[in-house]
């Protein structure tokens, strides 16, 4: 046991996040890397759990995950510049106080 795990275990404290890596890593590879730009679009603007009703028009996950595959080959297949480039377009656009989308990533020159 190391020193943090005794304090842990002392404090009656533990790790919530224990294990979680490793499952991620375990289901990672069946996850479609542009529905894991929808999804994490969603989750950014806090509209993971909205009714049904909410999810069509601009807002449909069809739109967006052409969008998300678009944005996914401009940022020649990595998942993470993809990710990056959603948090630095929701800084600009809450910073700008504007409306923005998947695509606007591919509007702006996000260096």
């Amino acid at each position: 046991m190391n020193d943090e795990e005794k304090n842990d275990a002392k404090d009656g404290l533990e790790n919530p996040f224990k294990g979680y890596l490793a499952n991620l890593q375990k289901h990672k590879s069946a996850i479609n890397p542009v529905h894991e730009i929808v999804n994490c679009y969603y989750k950014m603007n806090g509209w993971e759990k909205m009714p049904k009703e909410f999810y069509t028009g601009r807002y449909a996950y069809n739109k967006l995950a052409s969008e998300a595959k678009k944005l996914y080959e401009a940022c020649n297949e990595v998942l993470d510049d993809c990710i990056w480039a959603l948090d630095k377009m929701k800084y600009l656009a809450e910073k700008g106080k504007f409306d923005w989308s998947i695509i606007t990533c591919l509007k702006h020159k996000l260096k």
